[in-house]
Parts: structure tokens; C-alpha cells; sequence
């Protein structure tokens, strides 16, 4: 039985026919994907958005209560008791204290003198300054001689 060779007419023909099938289901997936795209937004906007705008406001809410409640009245506390502090050692009595009517607290007068800690501190920050600097030249300062130049000979 002999096989048939097909005529550059019929190959041609083919070939067209095969173009335009291609080009029909091309078109439908186009169209496809758009109403798969528009379904997606539908989605995000109906059922995803809801529920990230509301877990963030949640969680925003919270945050901002335990701020509120929590951060604020310490750090309030702390401003007070260091203010009352710094208001004893210099011998002023705390606006609290004279409305309370309480008497100013005493303090001994502190006699500034220059010890050897002092000294030692003013060493050990100057050293931690120098060697800091040391550090950020090394890490910037150019590193010609690390580089290896090629022989082309």
C-alpha cells in the first residue's frame, strides 16, 4: 500500500485550518482568564478585604489599649518619681508635696570630688571611642593591595 504525499495546496490548507483553530481557542482562554481575573477581584472584595480590614483594626485597637492603659500610666510614673527625686536632691519640695502640705525633705549637701572612678570611666569611653574609629577606617579605607593583578604575558 502506498502512502499518499500531500500537495503544498493541501499542507497549506492544513496549516490554515490549524491557524484559526489556534487562534479560537487562544480567544477563549483570553476570555476565560478576564472572567477568572474579574472572579478574583469579586472575591478579594467581597470576602477578603473584610476580613484584613478587620483583623487590623482589631489588632490596632488592642495595641492602642495596651498603650493607653498600660505603657502610659508607667511611663508617667517613672517621669514622677524621677522628677520628685531631682526635686528632693535639690532641696525643692514637689508640687504633690506642697499641696499636700508636707514638709521639704532634708538633704545632705554632696560634695563633688574627683575620684579614681571617674578617671577610669573617662579612660574606658575614650578607648571605646578609638577603637570604634578604628573600626569604620578599616572597614572604608581602600584596599589596594588586596587586589592581585593578572599577568597577560
Amino acid at each position: 500500500m502506498a502512502i499518499k504525499k500531500p500537495t503544498a495546496k493541501e499542507i497549506r490548507r492544513d496549516a490554515d485550518r490549524l491557524l484559526r483553530q489556534q487562534r479560537e481557542v487562544l480567544a477563549e482562554a483570553g476570555t476565560v482568564l478576564r472572567a477568572a481575573g474579574r472572579e478574583a477581584g469579586r472575591y478579594a472584595h467581597d470576602d477578603l478585604y473584610p476580613r484584613f480590614s478587620e483583623g487590623t483594626r482589631r489588632t490596632a485597637r488592642s495595641a492602642r489599649d495596651r498603650i493607653v492603659g498600660e505603657v502610659i500610666p508607667s511611663i508617667a510614673s517613672v517621669v514622677g518619681s524621677t522628677m520628685s527625686v531631682v526635686d528632693a536632691a535639690r532641696g525643692k519640695q514637689s508640687l504633690l508635696g506642697r499641696a499636700l502640705g508636707a514638709a521639704p525633705a532634708r538633704v545632705l549637701p554632696v560634695a563633688a570630688k574627683a575620684g579614681a572612678g571617674k578617671y577610669i570611666a573617662i579612660g574606658l569611653g575614650l578607648a571605646v571611642a578609638v577603637g570604634v574609629g578604628y573600626v569604620i577606617f578599616q572597614t572604608f579605607r581602600a584596599d589596594d593591595e588586596l587586589w592581585i593583578e593578572e599577568d597577560l604575558d
